[in-house]
């Protein structure tokens, strides 16, 4: 941030000069509550020199805006859906109320694509945006590689800090002790189950199952098997948006990092948990019938839970948001056919299953400035709006996706619905995992041998005796 260093005492020298000869104040920046607008710069009448100060605490549910920073800014993002979509507009306008000399654009692109494109344009110095959200588990990395620039001296200055977010959040944005992105939404991991499939397979509608055994009874309950073999209804399948790493082994109790930051893959909690996931793709027929199963469905409203193909469901807590636009409808009396007759579907939401104990594991994205941005200081107050309360409130309202802002977290509008009650209660026991400086993408290795588990080319012992020997000679 040199180039920001110099064009800050730039700054400053010219409002001394401009304060002498033009005999007019300049006032300090002045921390706007999120609710009301900002208030007009009042001119000083008094002839006097002013040095702007840069260093501000703002209080508790408080934004500090610059307000005369000035710019059009880009913001790249991947919420295509209407909800995700909408919501993201609505924080613009509430943004540029408070920034009304800043123009923000926000571009759509593929999720995935959208870091590969950005690295890119770091790599040829032209063509990335001002602002992009950034995928803050990797943050660490890619602040390594010269992708992000530093954050901490915008954060330093305007007092955006640690204990206004989620701890956990804010320290997977650190790289060499300084932010390379501020935490936006996080996510957390819950279970979705229909109840009119329960009812219609005479289980409580209102009692989830707790535990793997509770699982397995559960879903011999509500499969629906063919005379073939193959299945017009599954009752439950864990890795559909849940894998083994991390979410099922922290649920056993397998630490996959030790207390000393290194990866420990192939413990017998692991081993054991990767065993049970197996019975579950034997169960269904094999790896390839699930794949074929599931290419049966399509994105909301025709997914696998909306569509009444599978009765128990792991998602983010977001996915409710989605359930709540389409309000499909459910299959209540198992004759497999979805029609307007069908009434809409009730749903409920839990704690996901454990074998050892609740816990969860929180992503989530950040907003970050990538190197050789055209506008930082615009990007920063757009990107201090965005992530404060309320931004962060607003986002959640839209599309139920978790706050990392403390304040955001208790907005009444989300407390009011219960099913946050569920989301609290998950968040509770869930961490944001363990950065391994000395080989960051170590889960790689289990990605390269998992599959050969579900197909039965290894078997659980090997495979992760395999990916723990790779790992040990990579970070060696």
């Amino acid at each position: 941030m040199n180039r920001f260093k110099n064009r800050l005492w730039g700054l400053i020298c010219s409002l001394v000069v401009v304060g002498m000869l033009a005999a007019c104040g300049t006032p300090a920046a002045t921390p706007v509550a999120q609710t009301e607008a900002p208030p007009p710069a009042e001119p000083t009448a008094t002839p006097e020199t002013v040095f702007v100060e840069i260093t501000a605490t703002p209080q508790p549910g408080q934004v500090q805006y610059n307000t005369d920073v000035s710019g059009d800014i880009e913001i790249w993002h991947f919420w295509a859906s209407p909800v995700r979509r909408n919501g993201l507009q609505r924080i613009i306008a509430i943004c540029q109320q408070h920034l009304p000399n800043i123009t923000v654009t926000d571009t759509v692109k593929p999720f995935g694509d959208i870091w590969t494109a950005n690295v890119a344009a770091v790599a040829a110095g032209s063509g990335m945006p001002d602002v992009i959200v950034s995928d803050r588990p990797t943050l660490p990395k890619d602040a390594a590689d010269g992708v992000y620039m530093s954050l901490q001296e915008f954060a330093d200055r305007d007092g955006v800090t640690r204990d206004q977010f989620y701890d956990w959040a804010w320290d997977q944005t650190l790289f060499e002790g300084q932010t390379y992105g501020i935490p936006f939404e996080t996510d957390v991991r819950v279970l979705f189950w229909n109840k009119q499939l329960f009812e219609e397979a005479g289980l409580d509608p209102n009692k989830p199952p707790t535990t793997w055994e509770e699982l397995l009874q559960y879903a011999d309950a509500l499969d629906k098997k063919n005379a073939d073999g193959t299945y017009d209804r599954i009752g439950f399948f864990p890795l559909w948006n849940a894998g083994f790493n991390p979410f099922w082994a922290y649920l056993n109790g397998a630490p996959l990092i030790d207390a000393e930051g290194n990866p420990v893959i192939n413990s017998p909690e692991s081993v054991e948990t990767l065993e049970w996931i197996k019975q579950w793709v034997d169960r269904y027929g094999g790896w390839q019938a699930l794949q074929d199963y599931r290419a049966k469905f399509g994105a909301p409203p025709n997914d696998l839970f909306m569509g009444n193909g599978v009765a128990m469901f792991v998602d983010i807590f977001g996915y409710n948001s989605q359930l709540e636009f389409y309000r499909p409808r459910a299959d209540a009396n198992g004759d497999l056919q979805i029609t307007d007759d069908d009434p809409r579907m009730e749903w409920g939401i839990a704690t996901l299953p454990n074998n050892a104990g609740p816990a969860n594991w929180s992503g989530g994205f950040s907003l970050s400035i990538p190197t050789g941005a055209e506008n930082p200081e615009a990007a920063w107050e757009f990107i201090k709006c965005m992530s404060g309360p309320e931004g962060q409130a607003s986002w959640a309202r839209d599309t139920q996706a978790q706050p990392t802002n403390l304040i955001a977290a208790t907005d009444p509008v989300l407390l009011a619905n219960p099913g946050w009650a569920v989301v609290d209660e998950a968040l509770q026991t869930s961490t944001g995992g363990v950065y391994v400086p000395a080989y960051p993408n170590w889960n790689e290795q289990l990605d390269l041998v998992l599959e050969q588990v579900w197909t039965g080319e290894l078997s659980p012992q090997e495979a992760l005796d395999q990916a723990q020997a790779a790992v040990e000679d990579a970070i060696q």
